[in-house]
């Protein structure tokens, strides 16, 4: 059996871990992060939020055809 005092050396060592792993993971995340000044295709977004997202237009399309247009 374990002492109590493993067990909380277990979790705070969790707990490291797992803040470790997400400030990596943070990192890669924002060093590939596009920046404003980055050449985004505006074409290639069929997400009204995404456009948006990067300071473009929305357009809408017809409710049959395809999705709508960023610009």
């Amino acid at each position: 059996m374990q002492s109590a005092i493993v067990q909380m050396i277990l979790i705070v060592v969790g707990i490291a871990a797992a803040a470790i792993v997400s400030i990596i993971v943070y990192a890669q995340l924002s060093s590939n992060a596009p920046e404003d000044s980055d050449n985004i295709e505006l074409k290639r977004i069929t997400s009204k939020t995404l456009c948006e997202a990067v300071s473009g237009t929305w357009a809408p399309s017809d409710p049959s055809g395809p999705p709508g247009s960023c610009s």
